[in-house]
């Protein structure tokens, strides 16, 4: 029971860490193409250009943030599955014996 907990919280936070890193290295592509998406929205595409760089400024935030969260949570996840399967582990070997 113990290696079926381990394996999938192992998988969950390996998931969690890629998808963290994607979005923050990808932040750039992934705000200028909702930058661009906004400014196509706007009336005949023309804005402000402080305004298109503040918009994607703050996606690229965002997405940094996201992805730091996540990886952070996938870490934590992994760091906690690693220490719940050697302190278990070890209490259900002496059991065993």
């Amino acid at each position: 029971m113990l290696k079926e907990h381990s394996k999938a919280l192992s998988i969950i936070s390996s998931l969690l860490a890629i998808a963290g890193l994607v979005l923050m290295f990808s932040s750039i592509s992934f705000a200028t193409a909702l930058g661009d998406s906004w400014l196509l929205e706007q009336a005949d595409g023309i804005a402000d250009t402080s305004q298109y760089n503040m918009i994607v400024n703050t996606y690229k935030n965002n997405f940094v943030i996201i992805g730091s969260i996540l990886f952070g949570a996938g870490l934590l996840t992994a760091i906690f599955t690693y220490f719940t399967s050697v302190l278990f582990g070890k209490k259900e070997n002496n059991h065993i014996d």
